[in-house]
């Protein structure tokens, strides 16, 4: 039996929100000069496997696993987002697939097979930075392209420098999946004395070491009491804040964050769409809003 990747239930919702995207934007754009991009950073096989077994308590485990015969008898195949977005009603004019596992490209290769002929795929065997660096050197412009990327990697491991070379293009629209319950908060220790490894990687992810001041204040000096960090209390809001506020000043606009829980109904992360049309705002702020109602008592409490 092939190694499908696993997927908890929640990855229905995050898929069917990017489905809707899709499907919207291609409808705008179908009667448009511009030839589309869909760009799919982590793309994965292009299928999944949904637990149908409630995940522990905790709910301690990877976004994806490798299959298994006890899995698989409890697990519905659905489709991934490389599948979805072929599908859609009105096809983008490429696809581009980026995916650094062996066989997830594998996978991908027996995919464009099946579409040969009615879609134009690029399956690029690296990572998602070096795949993005090689769409955005490819001759493209506001006057004759548009396109659409989706970003959700495994925990923390989207660079910015990525993001803002799509920003950058002119043509892009993004769809993020920003990780904060499912990989940034395990690595903010209440201490503040963060391995060098882990604050590499969120000064990678947010661009600068601006994520340390929104988590950490300085201690009030006491009797009992040395000084150092501690966290402050709306940390995980300022931080989602933050995120938000770097989409905006790259692209122009930015979403109302779509919060996702897992079964247990405690916060994964937050689906965002940024981009440079006010329209595009307009259709992913309906679509995002069809989930979750982020008000303040939510928002607090998904923050916290």
């Amino acid at each position: 039996m092939p190694d499908i990747a696993v997927v908890g239930p929640w990855a229905r919702e995050k898929l069917d929100a990017l489905a809707r995207y899709l499907d919207f934007y291609t409808k705008v754009l179908k009667n448009q000069p511009w030839r589309t991009i869909y760009v799919d950073a982590f793309a994965g096989g292009g299928q999944a496997r949904i637990r149908k077994d409630a995940a522990p308590a905790s709910e301690v485990i990877p976004l994806f696993e490798l299959d298994t015969e006890a899995d698989a008898d409890q697990a519905e195949l659905i489709d991934g987002s490389p599948r979805i977005a072929l599908n859609v009603a009105n096809p983008f004019s490429r696809y581009v697939f980026i995916e650094n596992d062996p066989k997830r490209c594998a996978e991908l290769e027996a995919v464009r097979r099946e579409f040969e002929g009615s879609r134009e795929i690029d399956i690029l065997p690296m990572g998602a930075a070096e795949g993005i660096e090689w769409v955005a050197a490819k001759p493209i412009s506001r006057s004759s392209h548009r396109g659409v990327a989706f970003l959700d990697p495994f925990g923390a491991h989207l660079e910015w420098a990525s993001v803002q070379k799509l920003a950058d293009t002119g043509i892009f629209e993004v769809v993020v999946n920003f990780a904060l319950s499912m990989a940034i908060q395990r690595m903010l220790p209440n201490s503040g004395e963060i391995p060098d490894a882990w604050a590499k990687t969120l000064d990678a992810y947010f661009g600068s070491r601006a994520w340390f001041d929104e988590v950490y204040r300085e201690r009030s000096r006491g009797l009992f009491n040395s000084g150092g960090y501690e966290k402050r209390e709306d940390y995980a809001e300022r931080l989602l804040q933050l995120y938000r506020a770097r989409l905006k000043s790259a692209f122009g606009h930015v979403s109302t964050p779509r919060l996702i829980r897992n079964s247990k109904g405690a916060p994964l992360y937050y689906l965002l769409w940024a981009g440079p049309h006010s329209k595009g705002l307009q259709g992913a702020d309906y679509i995002l809003s069809m989930g979750e109602n982020l008000g303040p008592k939510r928002r607090k409490s998904a923050a916290s």
